[in-house]
Order: C-alpha cells, then structure tokens, then sequence
C-alpha cells in the first residue's frame, strides 16, 4: 500500500499542475476537455487477507473480516435469519448492467461458529439491481425495481425454488431510473410490519396477488407492508438510502448529502386528517449539518479531483460543494443505522453509524434528547477523526447491519469507482472501469477488543416460551427475530406468557416487544394496557399510548389514563397521546385537546399532533380556545387558533363552520383584526368554497362592511388594513372591487398594495385582469412582479397579459427570464404560441457556447452595486442572499463559496446537473388554477408547493387536477438574455461580495 500512495502523491502533484492550467488557461473550448490515460493510474485492490491492515479504527475496538470474495461479491443488504445464516443481496450489475440481470441473493453460514461465514450458496439469481432483503417465513422477501419478491427454498438444497411477486411498480412511470434512487432497506418494525425506503424514485405499486385492491401512489414518502396480509400502506420518510429504528421505535433516514434525518410522525395520522397543514415529515438532526465535514484518510481519487478541477472551471456539468474541494464532506452518505446490539459497550447504544463510500469511511453520531426531536452530534474524542476509515480507496462502505452477535456488521461493495455513472463526463469515464470490482466484496464486524464469539442462534428450534422470554434479549436482532416468529406461528399460547412478561418482566425492552407482540396475536386485553400506561419506562408508556388505538370501545379507566397520558412527564409519551387522542373514541375529546393546546402550543410539533386529532371537531377546540383572551394574545395561541379555523374551512362540514362563526362573533378577541375569519376563507378556499357561499345567512355581511370601511381609513393600523383586504378577497369582487382598487392609488405603502393585488387575484372574475393592467403604468417594481405572478395563475389572465404586452402597455422586461420561458413551454398552444410571437422564440444555441461567451466575465473587474441591481430583478424571486429574496432554490451564500466559476455555470447551464429537492414541478388544480414551483412537503391529504417569492401553497390531494415535472431546474436556461459580459460581472461581484 505504499508504494500505491507514492504513486498516487506523484500523481497529484501533477493535477495540481493541471488543475492550475485548467483554470488560468483559455477557457473557451466548448468541447468536453480531455485527459491523459497517465493522469488517472490504475490503483490495484487490495487483497482480502491484507485488507485490515488499511484500517484505523477507534482505540479499543476491533475489525472482523466476517466474509469475503469468492464467497460473496458486492453486498449492498443483508438479513440474517432465525439461525443466523445471512442472506446477501449482491448487486453485480450496478452501475449500468441493470439489463443483464447479474443480481443475486446469497446464503452464508458459518459452519463451525468461529464467526468467519465459510459455506456460501446462490440461493437467487437473476435479478436486475436487487437492494432489499428481509427474512420471513422460511424465505426472504427481496427488493429487485420495479418488484417486491418474495423467495424461499421448499426442498432444502440451498436454492429458491419458490419466487413469486409480491408487489409491483416501484419507478413505473420513470423513464431512466437511478441507480442510487432505488427501494431498499428492508426492517422489521414493532407494529408487526415490513418497513421500507422508497429511495427517491416515484412509484405505482400494485400487488399481482390481490389484483382487487387499489394502487398505492408514492413519492416523497416510504411504505410498509404486512407480510401475512399483503396489505401495504405509506409511510412517513423520503430518504434515499438507510432506514433504521432505534430501540424505542423511532424512525431514522439519510440522503447523500443529508447524513442524518428523523422522522417525526407517522403519516397515516396525517392521512386522517389531510386539513391541516403539515410540515416535512422528517427533519435534519446533526448539529453540524446534513453535509457535514468529514475525515477522510483516504487520497483523493485521481479522476475526482479532475472532475472537480473542470466543474470549479465551469468545463463540464455538475454541481461544486465544499467551496470546490474535491472531498472532506458527506457527498455519499448511505446506509444510516442506530447501534442496537450488545457487544460494543453500552455507551455506543443507540449512535448513529452512517457511511460515506466515496469518503471510505464510517462516521459515528451521538444522540441526545431536543425536546420532542432530538440532536445528533460527533463524540466528543471524534472531533476530528472518523470512528473507522480506510487508506483504501476501494472500501465502499454502503450499509450496516445490527447482527446475532451482537456486533455491528459493515458491508463493503467493494468498488474500484462507486460514482453514479451519469456524473462522470465521457471523457473521464471512458478511463475508468465502473465494473471493476463486481468479482469482489466484504463485510466486516465492529466488535470491542477482547470480544468472545457467543454461540449461534437456533431460534428456528425455539419453543413459544423461550421465544418469549427472548424479547428481553439485551441485543436488538434476538428482539426483533423472536418478535418476527411468533407473528409468523400466530401461536396463541404465547399470549398468557407475553402477558406476563408485560407485567413482571424487569426489561423495559422486553415489556415493550412484548405489548407489541400481543397486538400481532391480537390478543392484547384492555386491562393490560391501562395497567401498562403506569409503566416507569417512557418507551413503554409511549408504545402503550399507541396500542390504546386498537381498542374499539375503551373502557372509562382507559379513557382516564389517557387524559393522563397528555400530561405525561415525558415530551415523547405527552406527543403520541396527542395523536392518539384523535384515533380512541373519547366523549372528551374537545376538552383535553383544548386543555392540551393551552399548555403546549408554544412547540409546534406538540401543536401539529392535537390540530391533526382536531379532525372535524376543530372548530369546538376553536371555541373554548377563543374564549381565552390571554391565550389568544400569545404567538402560539394565535397561530394554534388560524390553524384550526383553516382547517374546519378545509372541511368544510356546516355544522363545524357554523360552531365556529358563533364563537368569532361571541368572542371579540377571536375576532379582532379579523385573523381568524381570514384562515376560516383560506381553508374554504382549499374546499373549493368561499365565506360568501357558506354564509347563507348574511351574517358576515356586518363584518365585511367594517372590513370595507378599514381598508381606506388611514387610521387604522395597517396590520388591522391588510387583514381587512384579506378578508375581501374573500368575499365577490362586486363587493369588494371599490375598496380594493382604491389601495392602488398613490401614497398607499408597497404591503398593503401587493395585499390588494394578492386579494383580487383571488377572484376568477375577469375584469381582475383589466383592473390590473389599467393600474399598470402607476405600479413600483415590487407591485409589478406581485400583479405578473396573478396574471399568469389562470390561462384568460394570462391572455389578457400577453394581449398588454403585445400593445406596447407592458414592456416584455417585466416578465422574468423564468416567467417567459414558462410561457414558450405552456401546456395551453395558444398561449404557448401567442408568447413565441410577442416575447421571441428561444434562442437556440448550446449552453456550453454561451458560457464560453461570458467566460471573459471572469477577468473583468465586476460593480457590486450595480450587480445587486441585476440580482434583484433576475435573481431574487428565487434566490436568498443576505436575507434579502426568497428561499425557493439554493441559498446564494452557500452556493457563492463554490467560486465565480461555478457560480458563472449555474447561472448559464442550470439544468447541467439538478438536485432533485430544486426539480420544478407545474401544478394545476381542479379550479383553473396553476402553479409552478418545487414541492416543499407532501402528506397523505395535501402537497404543498413553494413558488416564486418563497410563497407556500398547500393543495390537498383532491383539489389536484394534474401535477407533473420535467427533471429540469426551476430557473430556466437564458437568464443572460440582455445581460452583457460586464453585466454578468457585475452579478457575480455581487453574489461573492454582497453589500
């Protein structure tokens, strides 16, 4: 291995030679530039019986080589079954052979139990890019896109002589799928399901064996499924590769430059209730950021540091991270695990391994509680270092497994390159060989020194009592597969032995594996459950709280007992209650949940779960709430008393409105600033309705007459004039024109004039479109823009805009590039061809061509200030930069430590390479209204999209007429379309330098 560094360090030096010259040098070549073979050597593998020595590990643990070539090759997952024989997915084909179907499914076994496998079978072949096991049933359910499979060998010969699908339409619809995008991650949880990563890749998914049930749509979310049932579901998540429950059952997801994600609440309570607004599922936990340094020991790849030398020169698409370094951050973080075992010691319980294959590294994450959230950060004595890391560039540490033995099992693909083949350019990729290494594979075990090899596991020979009594096992996996069996034996003797673990057991664990086990066995009474609530463990307590959901009629002790399960003295146990609350049948529902509001609105997450409990009763929580002057004064209680409004306007139920139009007209505070009759129209709105239609009795007729009168009254404060003309666009623009038109007169501050311009765009009426172009000539800039994005929500709108464009009434510089781009590309022909007649077609040429134009703007000597201007009119509806714009695509200080030659090919060639969190997606609902922007969130009910001006609008699923995206960026090609070579350096003086 060192004569491999000399070489590699001779190597360097001379791409630093070449990167200086790429970077100096004339930068006008429009082709791909080339590379000398010598400049991308050859480094040889490491041979298996040499490998450990290439590792530095953490003081006083140890490295196992557990298995090897030719054992097995490239694993990517593993399941272990009840007797400890591992089942290995080998994803031979990957990168690009997903045709030839190399994929198989291996069977280890260590035969003489000195933890070494030594006997290896090909259970499965055949396969295209499988990347999912789990054992059940004697065989394995596999994930191989577009299938769920399951396999299992009958005649006992080693080989699967069974192979059903099970499941079917993982990317169906997806023309290229992505290799690093797939299903996977396959994990037995304690509701008795099958809980799988969806990977990034859209989904269909139809089960051939029940042909009757309905197609479940996924995107944005993960899925589980019952392996006696079949019946599958989704679930909160959105990772791309690692999924991983803690001892406790919380839910942990990654992504490559997101190293670590909880999810924080389940989406089938969403699913209830989709009136409410709902925030991204998971969320980012480690205090250094989801693309955190990381230490690699490690040279860097020759041809990455090339690649990066032409991305940072703007010679070849792709995104620069880490200020243009070529390494030391998560770029490839896969395979998230929470330690479950019990051989490292007990410190290590319950951290965070995730992997970093192009880093060759495993990194470790300590957690700690953040109320109802939690934190993740580096050990204190791994500041600097990673846990394990190899100078071998071929380790690729892909994902992790909690083993029989307690150890904690890492799995190497073992890769000479591991890039995702569609970011390499051509021209380096035809020096590498991305098959190198599709004859080999490892897996390693993490134990401590000293570590004595316990026996293997026979659970398959387990009787139910000793199945039993292994759900207090200390290690996670005996938990879990002794769980996993009596589900698949459905033995009802086991329910007076698991009821007795639950009352005498002293493993909080085996308590509460042992509740959810008797809910598998549906055999969990009533009476156990009011006696688990009093559990001293808070694990225990929350998992009983959401096993009380399985009760149909429950008893007044239960009802009790969850009342005080609200007031929990753990944050955890007190937020599932509030989910639970809306699934029991409770006559007291509205009450605790008002009580629960008024002590815990102040934390959202606390907030969201009782406003999803509210489901139709939001508006009786809304009037015990609004009775409550002081609550009503607080940040939290405003906020909790607009949600419930919105969402019993979403509902739209008469009984339900009009609870809450007696209380706003009772409760004065609940009234005041007309807040709360504002967000009872927005949710109307969603429903397809308005405060008009549903106010058949004219009783609101008063208050849009005060209304009316404040819009124009100097006097008033202007918080109480803008709430004021919300609240008409609310009503017909007959009643409200007169009032809102006069706010476009001179004089009137720049909020209340987009607030007029927001409130008429609301109507369809369209004499809105007229209004708006005859006040045009006496409009700012900023009223300007807010009118174009009104005019261009309906398709007669944005006909009448093109109409004024065309008579000379607009300018077409008032479009934005991205706004006239949307128009060439309309789905409408007749708008689509009316702009490529007013506005110009496209220019045509390539993207490389017009950044080699402007190339010369990076010698020139850019004017911040007059850049700023440029940024503002072209860049900030999309863009965030020292907090002025909006945060809908990347935020421009970050992207700026790339340097101006990345930043010159972002601007130029967005769409060289997009993020898939910044593809654009066009919506269009069932009113004729359309919006373009990135989805921000999705749940079961709503998906929210965020537009131009960082605006959020949550669309519920059933207002949804079509949605769609192209993969391509939001910001479109051509923004430099009448910018000149000095205007563009004035942009980029600008974005490195902000004033």
């Amino acid at each position: 291995m060192r004569l491999n560094l000399r070489v590699i360090m001779r190597v360097l030096l001379r791409l630093t030679l070449l990167v200086a010259c790429v970077l100096v040098g004339p930068a006008m070549r429009a082709a791909e530039p080339d590379v000398d073979a010598k400049d991308l050597p050859r480094v040889p593998a490491t041979p298996p019986e040499k490998a450990l020595s290439t590792f530095r590990i953490k003081p006083g643990f140890r490295l196992d080589l557990v298995a090897a070539e030719p054992l097995l090759v490239d694993p990517v997952a593993v399941s272990f079954d009840e007797d400890g024989r591992m089942y290995v997915v080998e994803m031979r084909d990957y990168s690009e052979r997903r045709n030839e179907k190399l994929g198989r499914i291996r069977r280890l076994e260590d035969t003489n139990g000195d933890g070494v496998y030594d006997r290896s079978t090909v259970f499965a072949e055949g396969l295209g890019w499988p990347t999912a096991v789990i054992c059940y049933d004697g065989g394995v359910f596999v994930g191989a896109t577009p299938d769920i499979l399951y396999l299992k060998d009958t005649n006992g010969d080693g080989v699967a002589d069974v192979r059903r699908v099970i499941f079917t339409g993982f990317g169906q619809g997806v023309e290229r799928l992505n290799v690093q995008q797939l299903l996977n991650s396959f994990q037995w949880g304690l509701d008795n399901r099958i809980h799988g990563a969806l990977g990034g890749t859209p989904a269909t998914v139809s089960s051939p064996e029940h042909p009757e049930r309905s197609a479940l749509e996924l995107r944005g979310r993960d899925f589980s499924f019952d392996p006696r049932t079949l019946e599958i579901r989704a679930e909160s998540g959105g990772g791309q590769h690692g999924l991983s429950f803690d001892n406790t059952g919380r839910k942990f997801v990654c992504s490559n430059s997101s190293h670590l994600r909880l999810v924080m609440f389940e989406d089938r309570y969403v699913a209830r209730n989709p009136y409410v607004n709902s925030p991204p599922a998971s969320v980012e936990i480690p205090v250094d950021g989801g693309a955190a340094t990381v230490y690699r020991i490690s040279p860097d790849e020759p041809w990455r540091v090339i690649r990066t030398a032409w991305r940072v020169a703007g010679k070849v698409p792709g995104p620069i991270e880490g200020g243009g370094r070529a390494s030391g951050y998560f770029t490839g973080a896969t395979g998230a695990t929470i330690y479950r075992g019990n051989a490292l010691p007990v410190d290590v319980l319950g951290d965070a391994f995730i992997g970093d294959a192009g880093g060759n590294l495993v990194h470790r994450k300590k957690i700690r509680a953040d109320g109802v959230s939690l934190k993740a950060e580096r050990p204190l004595d791994e500041q600097n270092v990673e846990f394990l890391a190899s100078t071998d560039t071929w380790f690729r540490p892909v994902q992790f497994a909690n083993a029989p033995d307690g150890g904690l099992y890492v799995l190497d693909m073992y890769r000479e390159t591991i890039e995702h083949p569609w970011s390499l350019p051509e021209s380096l990729k035809k020096h590498l060989d991305l098959n190198s290494g599709n004859d080999m594979g490892r897996i390693y075990r993490v134990v401590p020194v000293g570590f004595k090899q316990p026996a293997s596991p026979r659970l398959s020979k387990a009787t139910t009592r000793e199945l039993v009594e292994a759900l207090a096992h200390p290690n996670g996996w005996h938990r879990d597969t002794a769980a996993r069996l009596l589900f698949e034996r459905q033995d009802k003797s086991a329910v007076p032995l698991l009821v007795a673990l639950v009352r005498e057991s002293k493993s909080p664990m085996g308590r509460m594996h042992a509740l959810c086990a008797l809910d598998g066995l549906h055999g969990l009474p009533e009476s156990l459950l009011v006696a688990a609530v009093d559990d001293s463990d808070p694990a225990v307590r929350r998992h009983t709280t959401r096993l009380l959901e399985t009760l149909e009629s429950p008893g007044a002790a239960t009802r009790g007992k969850l009342e005080a399960l609200l007031q929990d003295a753990d944050p955890i146990v007190r937020y599932q209650a509030a989910f639970t609350i809306g699934v029991v049948p409770h006559p007291d529902r509205v009450r605790l949940l008002a009580d629960f509001l008024r002590r815990e609105s102040a934390d959202s997450w606390m907030r969201f779960a009782a406003l999803v409990s509210a489901g139709s009763e939001a508006g009786s929580v809304f009037g015990i709430l609004a009775k409550n002057a002081s609550f009503a004064q607080q940040a939290g209680g405003r906020e909790t008393l607009s949600q419930l409004a919105l969402a019993a306007g979403a509902r739209n139920d008469p009984a339900e409105i009009d609870l809450l139009l007696a209380s706003l007209a009772a409760n004065s505070v609940a009234s005041s600033e007309f807040t709360y009759l504002n967000a009872l129209g927005d949710g109307l709105q969603r429903s397809g309705k308005s405060l008009v239609q549903i106010d058949a009795a004219h009783r609101l007729e008063p208050v849009f007459a005060v209304a009316m009168k404040a819009v124009t009254d100097s006097q008033k404060s202007e918080i109480v004039r803008l709430r004021a003309v919300q609240l008409l666009g609310q009503t017909s623009w007959g009643g409200a024109k007169d009032s809102i038109i006069k706010l476009l007169r001179p004089g009137e501050s720049e909020t209340l004039q987009r607030a007029a311009v927001t409130a008429g765009g609301r109507f369809a009426d369209p004499a809105v479109a007229t209004w708006l172009i005859d006040a045009w000539s006496g409009l700012t800039p900023g009223i300007r823009d807010e009118v174009i994005s009104v005019l261009l929500r309906r398709p007669e709108r944005t006909r009448a805009l093109l109409a004024a464009v065309d008579a000379g009434r607009i300018a077409p510089s008032a479009l934005s590039t991205a706004q006239a781009a949307t128009l060439r590309q309309h789905r409408d022909p007749t708008i689509r061809s009316a702009a490529e007649k007013i506005l110009g077609a496209k220019k045509s040429g390539a993207r490389a061509e017009v950044v080699d134009k402007f190339k010369p703007a990076l010698t020139l000597k850019g004017v911040a200030s007059s850049g700023k201007a440029i940024y503002l009119q072209r860049c900030a509806s999309c863009h965030r930069l020292t907090k002025q714009g909006y945060a809908v695509g990347p935020d421009l200080e970050t992207v700026a430590a790339s340097g101006v030659e990345t930043l010159l090919g972002n601007i130029l060639d967005p769409n060289r390479e997009v993020a898939s969190r910044y593809a654009s997606y066009s919506i269009e609902t069932i009113d004729g209204e359309e919006y373009a922007g990135v989805i921000s969130s999705e749940s079961a009910g709503t998906v929210t999209i965020r537009t131009a001006g960082s605006v959020e609008k949550a669309v519920p699923r059933a207002r949804l007429k079509k949605m769609q995206s192209d993969g391509r960026s939001l910001m479109p090609d051509g923004l430099e379309e009448g910018l000149s070579v000095q205007d563009m350096a004035d942009l980029l003086a600008y974005i490195q330098h902000p004033l």
